[in-house]
């Protein structure tokens, strides 16, 4: 497996962007209940502007770009706001949880890419690993059929946009900063939702409003530690950890929906969070292993 001196922080990165995404399809849902799902989309992409643009402050500039660089950038943008556009869409017709659980397709499908696409590759144990989380996942949330066809399909479809532009971020995380990535990625993002606007627009309630804020803030910090993840270490490393969406999910709907988990949820939680540690270890082995060997 190609390694990175950065494999820790993006893993850490990538912990952070999972609890902020799921918090993120919390509130989502929440706001669909009374508001159009575009409604939603554009309004948390206004408020994500807010870091966006604090952390372009805080760099002091953006990088210059070729025209081609920041053609890429936009595409990631775009696809990223199809991807979680139709997440947000699929939210209001199933429990959260159950969506956590198809959205765990994406590590998988982001460890494949990565070893056609950009040839960072596992080793059979940390596979093994990857595959037991897997089952651990969905042994928690056994969908066992209940998911409406709409929902499953809007979900994998874009889980397996995201699954690609996740590849992308990587490919091009050594040519962009973090920084400007994710402001031109966001400007995109802003962009496609505003083409919803004659469709369905309104303006948040003011009892409402600092959830839209709340949402689009989480939003814009969780776009640049995901892009920070995928950035620091190699895809196959950080993606597995994607599965502590379900940790959030089901601590979520305890939080707010009262949803108590059962023991084999906990059972199931306590393999999921074994198989982090186990992979986390791999990596900091064989990354120690490569600096005695150097």
């Amino acid at each position: 497996m190609k390694l990175s001196g950065g494999a820790i922080p993006g893993i850490l990165c990538m912990l952070i962007a999972v609890g902020l995404w799921t918090s993120h399809d919390a509130a989502s849902k929440w706001l669909a209940a009374g508001y159009p799902v575009l409604v939603v989309l554009f309004w948390r992409n206004v408020f994500a502007m807010i870091p966006a643009g604090l952390f372009v402050a805080r760099a002091g500039r953006l990088q210059p770009l070729s025209p081609r660089l920041r053609m890429i950038c936009w595409l990631r943008g775009i696809g990223g706001g199809f991807a979680y556009g139709t997440f947000v869409f699929a939210l209001p017709m199933l429990p959260l949880a159950d969506a956590a659980a198809v959205a765990q397709v994406g590590p998988i499908l982001i460890i494949v890419l990565s070893g056609w696409l950009l040839k960072e590759r596992l080793d059979r144990a940390s596979w093994i690993a990857v595959i037991i989380a897997f089952a651990a996942t969905l042994f928690i949330v056994r969908p066992g059929g209940d998911i409406p066809l709409l929902a499953a399909v809007l979900l994998l479809g874009g889980t397996i946009l995201y699954a690609f532009m996740m590849v992308l971020t990587r490919r091009i995380g050594a040519l962009v900063d973090g920084t400007t990535l994710n402001w031109h990625a966001s400007c995109a993002t802003l962009a496609t939702m505003a083409l919803g606007t004659p469709i369905a627009f309104a303006w948040p309630a003011l009892v409402d409003l600092p959830l839209f804020m709340l949402v689009g803030l989480i939003t814009g910090l969780a776009n640049f530690f995901m892009i920070q993840a995928f950035r620091l270490a190699p895809a196959p490393t950080v993606a597995p950890f994607e599965y502590s969406a379900v940790l959030w999910a089901v601590l979520l709907g305890l939080l707010i929906w009262g949803d108590v988990p059962s023991w084999s949820v906990i059972g199931g939680a306590s393999v999921l969070v074994a198989s982090g540690v186990f992979l986390m270890r791999r990596e900091s082995m064989a990354r120690r292993k490569i600096q005695h060997d150097v």
